[in-house]
C-alpha cells in the first residue's frame, strides 16, 4: 500500500501534569478480552482503534477497522514482531510525527482526513499515539464505535455520542497549546 508522510509537528494539545490522572480515568466499557470487545461492537458504525494491541486484535477477529491509529510499539512484543504482524494485514497508511503527551496539528488533520474519506485507513505514528483518542473522540461522527488500549487493563470502548464530545472537548480545551 502506498505510505505518505503527512502534517506538521506542531503541537495543537498538550497534556499537563495536573490532567493526567484525569485522563487515565476510563469512561467507557472496560474489555479485558476480545470476545468482550467483540460483544460490544455496534454493527454498522464506523469502527476507530487506538492502539497497536487492540488493533492487531480486530484485525484478528476478521475486522479491519475504518481508522486505526498505531506506533509499532508495543510492551508485549519487539518493534520488529509488530510491524510483522502489522504486515499480515495491508492497509493505506499515513505517516505522521506525534511526540509523547502531545496532540499534533498533522495527527488531528490526518484523523479528519480519515473521518471525511473513509477507507480503512490506518494512520501510524511516529513518537507516541497516547493522546490520539481524545482526537478521534472530538471529531468523530455519530455512530462511531472508539476502542483504544489501556495498558494492563484491556481496552475501552467508546459509542460517542454529543455528551462524550462534550467532556472530550472540555478537556482538549484545558489542553490547547
Amino acid at each position: 500500500m502506498a505510505n505518505t508522510r503527512s502534517g506538521s509537528g506542531k503541537p495543537l494539545y498538550c497534556v499537563r501534569d495536573d490532567l493526567r490522572d484525569r485522563l487515565g480515568a476510563n469512561v467507557g466499557i472496560l474489555a479485558r478480552t476480545v470476545n468482550e470487545i467483540q460483544t460490544n461492537l455496534v454493527k454498522g458504525n464506523l469502527l476507530v482503534t487506538v492502539g497497536d494491541v487492540v488493533t492487531l486484535d480486530i484485525l484478528k477477529l476478521g475486522l479491519i477497522p475504518d481508522l486505526s491509529i498505531v506506533d509499532y510499539m508495543t510492551k508485549r512484543m519487539p518493534m520488529s514482531e509488530v510491524k510483522d504482524e502489522f504486515s499480515k494485514y495491508p492497509q493505506q497508511e499515513i505517516f505522521v510525527e506525534n511526540p509523547p503527551g502531545v496532540i499534533t496539528l498533522g495527527l488531528w488533520k490526518a484523523i479528519e482526513d480519515g473521518y471525511r474519506e473513509p477507507r480503512k485507513l490506518r494512520i501510524v505514528v511516529i513518537g507516541e499515539e497516547d493522546l490520539a483518542a481524545l482526537a478521534c473522540i472530538a471529531l468523530a461522527p455519530e455512530n462511531t464505535t472508539i476502542i483504544y488500549g489501556i495498558p494492563n487493563m484491556g481496552a475501552s470502548i467508546h459509542h460517542v455520542d454529543d455528551g462524550l464530545r462534550k467532556l472530550v472537548n472540555d478537556v482538549l480545551g484545558i489542553m490547547k497549546a
